[in-house]
C-alpha cells in the first residue's frame, strides 16, 4: 500500500498508516495531522483501518480507572510494599 491513492492527499497509504496512532493520540503537528486526516478522509483503503483503531482506542481508554482511583490503589501498594 505504498502508492497515494487517487484523491486522497500528498502523502501514501504507508505513510499515512504508519502516523495513524500519533494522528490518534493528538501527537503530531498541526500540518502532519491535517495530512493524514485529509488522507484517512479520502482513502477507501486505509479509512477500514483508521476505524478500527479508533473504535479500539476508545474502548480502551473507556476502560481506564478514573485518576482518584489509580491514586487510591497506587498508595495501597506502596503501603502493602512497606509493610513487608
Amino acid at each position: 500500500m505504498s502508492d497515494i491513492c487517487p484523491d486522497s492527499g500528498a502523502i501514501p497509504c504507508e505513510e499515512a498508516l504508519e502516523r495513524m496512532y500519533e494522528f490518534l493520540d493528538g501527537e503530531l503537528s498541526n500540518d502532519s495531522a491535517e495530512e493524514v486526516r485529509v488522507h484517512l478522509e479520502r482513502c477507501k483503503k486505509c479509512y477500514p483501518y483508521f476505524n478500527f483503531e479508533r473504535v479500539f482506542l476508545d474502548h480502551v481508554r473507556s476502560l481506564r480507572l478514573p485518576p482518584e482511583t489509580t491514586e487510591r490503589l497506587e498508595a495501597r501498594i506502596r503501603k502493602a510494599l512497606d509493610d513487608t
